[in-house]
C-alpha cells in the first residue's frame, strides 16, 4: 500500500518547493468522492448539497454520502460492531486486501479513498480503523 497526497479542494495551497500545506478543512468526504469519480470538487459540492436538502440533512452525513454514492453505482459494506477481542481493519489492512477496485472508506467521522490498494488522502492514515465502505461496481 503507498500513501498517497490528494486535495482537488480549489483552496488547497502548496509551498513554493510544490508540497502541500497541511490541510484542516471538513471536507473529507467530497475528496474523497472527488477522487473515486473523477468529478470536480464544487460539482460533488452541489451535489451533495442537493441531497442534503431534499433529506433535511447535513452534506456529509453518512445519509447523504450513501444515497449521492448508490446513484453513481457503489455498493455499501460495513464491518458491523466487532465481536469481544476483535477489531475493525486498519487503512492498511483494507488496501492490503482489496488491492484492485476504487473504494471509499467511511472511518470515525472521516472519508478516504483507496484506489488499486493506495491511500489517496491529505493524511497519511494507514493505522486508523475501517467500520464500512462502498466499493463501485
Amino acid at each position: 500500500m503507498e500513501f498517497k497526497y490528494y486535495n482537488p479542494n480549489p483552496d488547497a495551497q502548496t509551498f513554493k518547493s510544490g508540497k502541500p500545506k497541511s490541510w484542516n478543512n471538513e471536507d473529507s468526504s467530497i475528496r474523497s468522492i472527488c477522487c473515486a469519480t473523477n468529478k470536480e470538487w464544487l460539482t460533488v459540492f452541489d451535489d451533495l448539497c442537493k441531497i442534503a436538502r431534499n433529506n433535511h440533512d447535513m452534506i456529509d452525513s453518512k445519509k447523504v454520502i450513501d444515497i449521492y454514492l448508490q446513484s453513481n453505482n457503489f455498493t455499501y459494506e460495513t464491518y458491523g460492531k466487532p465481536r469481544v477481542g476483535e477489531k475493525r481493519p486498519t487503512i492498511e489492512e483494507f488496501a492490503n486486501d482489496h488491492n484492485t477496485g476504487i473504494y471509499i472508506l467511511y472511518l470515525r467521522d472521516y472519508y478516504v479513498c483507496i484506489i488499486d490498494g493506495n491511500l489517496y488522502n491529505t493524511l497519511n492514515m494507514t493505522k486508523d480503523s475501517v467500520y464500512s465502505y462502498w466499493k463501485l461496481n
